[in-house]
């Protein structure tokens, strides 16, 4: 009794409808997971180097370059006021037959991270002639979450191991295969101006590691045309009395790091630089402060007083791009040529154009 009713259920419908599913898409199914598995592992294992972001690409690419260009005559290292504010083709054009190259990142990377670039060039034996270090006072004060950027650098981890299990490990894996592939546009004006990511680096290495911030004057034409817009003065204004900046215990850590690496160097062939801040959001007396950071930093990084480079402190509104450290690219190059004027008068590098 009981084989005949087994035999009927094997040959009722249902029954074979389900065979039939079965044949067709288990094969589906353990292909599906074997594929899964697959990538999971390789995400597991991975170093996870396809981190989104401006701010990664950034860190990425300037290391890049720092690991396969030569030596230079002169090199920039420092945060993103100097990626966007100093424009080095115009110190090429201003110093012919120079070599000049930025390699400047973020102020999340702070002077620990620019230490470990530098050892790495060092390594290498690419580290630059001269160098130039460039601060900006809004990473005076350093936050300890910021120290996993030179730890990435030191490392080449440049994101934690991944915390996903199968199979959301694999399917992250095969996500960031696709954002490799396909073309991704970057995040709000930096796609209107570069489109995607291989346009954003491109740029970098065209420009020998100067970039733009794109979130103003895009809609200037040119630098005379935006020279004609501006006031008869536009590098200093006085400000009224607030807090300055204020360099805490963390920032000077990592300036501690910094000197380690530079006793490696000749210390008189490195000079210093702060970058100007934006007026409206500039604190303190803005020339004062401007020179007591500049020798405060000179000495924590065993530094002559000299070696700390006369620059503007403070700009008008009207030449930054975005928060109190990023000139537009017109400014950018308006605030070069007053570093190339310094650098020309201290024989920083060769005959000047001019000369």
């Amino acid at each position: 009794m009981l084989k005949r009713t087994l035999q009927a259920i094997i040959k009722s419908p249902l029954t074979n409808a389900l065979q039939l599913v079965a044949r067709k898409f288990v094969p589906v199914a353990v292909l599906t997971a074997l594929i899964l598995g697959i990538a999971n592992f390789i995400h597991q294992q991975s170093n996870h180097q396809w981190s989104r972001g401006i701010e990664t690409y950034i860190v990425l690419e300037q290391i890049r370059r720092s690991e396969r260009l030569p030596a230079s005559d002169l090199a920039f290292l420092g945060d993103s006021s100097c990626l966007f504010g100093i424009h080095v083709p115009t110190l090429l054009h201003a110093f012919p037959g120079s070599d000049v190259e930025a390699f400047c990142t973020i102020g999340y990377v702070g002077p620990d991270g620019y230490a470990a670039m530098l050892d790495k060039m060092i390594a290498r034996g690419r580290q630059p002639k001269k160098l130039v270090l460039v601060f900006n006072p809004i990473q005076f004060e350093r936050d300890p979450r910021w120290n996993e950027w030179p730890t990435f650098i030191r490392t080449d981890r440049f994101e934690v191991p991944s915390g996903l299990t199968f199979p959301a490990g694999g399917l992250e894996y095969i996500r960031l295969l696709m954002e490799r592939a396909v073309y991704t546009p970057l995040p709000g004006a930096y796609a209107i101006y570069y489109g995607g990511k291989d346009q954003f680096i491109s740029t970098i290495w065209s420009e020998h590691g100067s970039a733009i911030d794109p979130n103003r004057m895009l809609d200037i034409p040119s630098l005379e045309a935006f020279r004609a817009t501006l006031p008869g003065h536009v590098l200093l204004k006085p400000l009224p009395a607030s807090k300055p900046f204020v360099m805490n215990a963390e920032f000077e850590k990592a300036l501690n790091s910094l000197s380690v690496t530079l006793s490696k160097l000749d210390r008189s062939k490195v000079y210093l630089v702060i970058s100007p801040v934006n007026s409206v959001n500039a604190q303190g007396d803005p020339q004062s402060f401007h020179t007591e950071a500049g020798k405060r930093i000179a000495a924590r990084l065993g530094l002559d007083q000299s070696q700390f480079l006369d620059t503007p402190d403070v700009m008008l509104d009207i030449l930054y791009a975005r928060y109190p450290a990023h000139l537009h690219r017109w400014a950018r190059m308006i605030y070069t040529e007053q570093l190339a004027k310094t650098l020309a008068n201290r024989r920083i590098l060769g005959k000047s154009a001019s000369d």
